[in-house]
């Protein structure tokens, strides 16, 4: 768990969510983690989930051919 509270997904389980979304839905949701990915945070880790959330999102993205505004 995070210290949120909210336990982290694991790639497979985020991989499967971003496969259930409409194309829109998963463009904005990319669009959403390159900006936070783009961002310094003082957590190490937190900035390595969002780049690697970033890359599944590119990765889905290229998958289906949705094209991204980033």
């Amino acid at each position: 768990m995070t210290a949120t509270g909210m336990a982290r997904p694991t790639s497979a389980t985020f991989r499967d969510y971003l496969q259930s979304l409409p194309d829109e839905l998963l463009a904005s949701v990319a669009e959403d983690y390159a900006w936070l990915a783009s961002l310094a945070f003082h957590d190490g880790a937190r900035s390595a989930d969002f780049q690697r959330r970033r890359e599944w999102c590119r990765e889905e993205c290229a998958r289906r051919g949705v094209p991204l505004a980033i």
